[in-house]
């Protein structure tokens, strides 16, 4: 897990009080503040073992504002700032009377974010699309090749099998490039819970799906965290 640092530049107005009060009246799940600072958390839930997760933590400072958030390992770091963008920006404004934020500074970060964004997400995609592209040519030209083969004489048995262990070799990467995503798997999980009162034998159902253990006690946690189901500790 990494944790990322966005930080505004805002001179302070005036005492905090009243805006602690405010965002204690919000639901966020901790509270801190002193004369010099004022800090808010938000917890997601908890793990599989019963530990509290950080969601993130937004500091208000004398000279800044600055928000703080977890990046779980396998998470999309991009499709985790979409996550917490929107809540910073609804704090920043309900703090507009106790800070002098400049629209520049919120500018240039956010700015900044999005377009480093977009290129790597116009990179990441555009190197998908070549790979997936590559390797759909080339099973289908081995799919040709092996049909081919099939009616030619005993000759060209070694060939044969030359082409049948390349053939499962780009299925295997086919299947790896096009394997289930996360929203597949909340939803399979769940509706396996729920057709079983509740429980879930994680190798049986990773038997089952054809899918890691990890990668299983991962899609848990994704319910867990989000609010879809609770752990019941016995």
């Amino acid at each position: 897990m990494t944790v990322e640092k966005i930080k505004i530049k805002a001179a302070r107005r005036k005492n905090l009080n009243e805006l602690a009060s405010l965002m204690g009246n919000l639901g966020f799940t901790k509270i801190s503040y002193s004369k010099e600072k004022l800090s808010i958390e938000k917890m997601k839930g908890f793990d599989l073992k019963g530990n509290p997760e950080l969601d993130y933590t937004i500091v208000f400072g004398p000279n800044n504002v600055e928000l703080s958030y977890n990046v779980p390992a396998k998470k999309n770091a991009r499709g985790r700032l979409l996550e917490v963008l929107p809540v910073f920006l609804n704090v920043l404004q309900l703090a507009e009377q106790y800070y002098d934020i400049k629209p520049s500074a919120i500018y240039f970060e956010i700015n900044s974010t999005i377009s480093e964004m977009l290129k790597l997400t116009n990179k990441d995609a555009v190197d998908l699309s070549t790979e997936l592209s590559e390797i759909d040519a080339k099973h289908k030209s081995l799919e040709a090749k092996y049909a081919d083969l099939l009616r030619s004489s005993e000759e060209n048995a070694r060939i044969l099998l030359e082409c049948e262990r390349k053939r499962d070799e780009l299925s295997k990467r086919v299947e790896q490039l096009e394997k289930m995503n996360d929203e597949a798997l909340k939803e399979t999980l769940y509706e396996w819970i729920k057709l079983h009162n509740g429980m879930i034998n994680i190798r049986e159902f990773a038997k089952l799906q054809r899918i890691s253990i990890p990668r299983v006690e991962e899609g848990l946690n994704m319910l867990i965290t989000e609010g879809y189901i609770k752990r019941r500790f016995e």
